[in-house]
C-alpha cells in the first residue's frame, strides 16, 4: 500500500491565508530539527536549522515556515501546532526520500527544499524579531520552557550519508533451538 504524500501549501496561498485571517501576535522562531531517512538504499542524517513564525490566531495557532518556506501546520495550542509542524516537516523529507533515486538526488532535494525562503513569511519573521527587541512579545508568553536566541543565528541544512544499503548487506541467519 503506498503512502499518501503529504502535500506542501504554496507560499503565495500561506500569505493569502493570513491576510484573511486576524491575528493577535506573531512570534519569531529559530528551530532545530534532526531526523534519521531511510531511502532507496541509503539511511541518512538530516540536520536543519531553519526559521518559522508562530501566529495565534483567533482561532488557534499556525506556524509557517520561513526557511524552509514550504511548510505550515496548525493546532489549537502553540503545542499542539508545534507537534504538526514537526510531524509535518519529517512528512516532507520522507516523501523527498521516496521520490529520489539515491543518496545524492536525496540530498539536492533537501537542500532545494531549504532554500525554499518564504519571503513575504521573512518580512513578518523580521517584523515579529523587532516586536521581541521592543519587549512587545516574550517567549514566556508562549511557553515557559522556551529559550530566547539571536536572530543572526547562522542557519543551514546537514544531510550526511549513514550508511549505503546494497543486496550484498542480505545476511541468512537462521537461528533454532529445543523448546523445553
Amino acid at each position: 500500500m503506498k503512502k499518501q504524500k503529504k502535500q506542501t501549501v504554496p507560499r503565495s496561498k500561506l500569505f493569502t491565508l493570513r491576510q484573511k485571517g486576524h491575528h493577535m501576535n506573531q512570534y519569531p522562531l529559530l528551530f532545530t530539527f534532526q531526523d534519521k531517512i531511510s531511502g532507496q538504499g541509503f539511511l541518512a542524517s538530516v540536520a536543519v536549522h531553519g526559521r518559522g513564525l508562530a501566529v495565534e490566531e483567533a482561532n488557534g495557532w499556525w506556524m509557517y515556515g520561513v526557511e524552509p518556506g514550504d511548510l505550515a501546520a496548525g493546532g489549537a495550542t502553540f503545542a499542539e501546532a508545534q507537534r504538526e509542524l514537526r510531524k509535518t516537516f519529517t512528512t516532507i523529507l520522507f516523501d523527498i526520500a521516496e521520490d529520489a533515486k539515491d543518496f545524492k538526488a536525496f540530498k539536492v532535494e533537501v537542500g532545494r527544499f531549504f532554500k525554499g525562503i518564504n519571503r513575504p513569511t521573512e518580512k513578518e519573521w523580521q517584523a515579529a524579531v523587532l516586536e521581541v527587541r521592543a519587549g512587545k512579545i516574550t517567549a514566556e508568553a508562549i511557553s515557559k520552557d522556551l529559550p530566547t536566541k539571536p536572530a543572526n543565528s547562522p542557519r543551514s541544512v546537514q544531510v550526511k550519508l549513514l550508511r549505503v544499503f546494497k543486496p550484498k548487506d542480505n545476511v541468512l541467519e537462521p537461528q533454532m533451538a529445543v523448546a523445553a
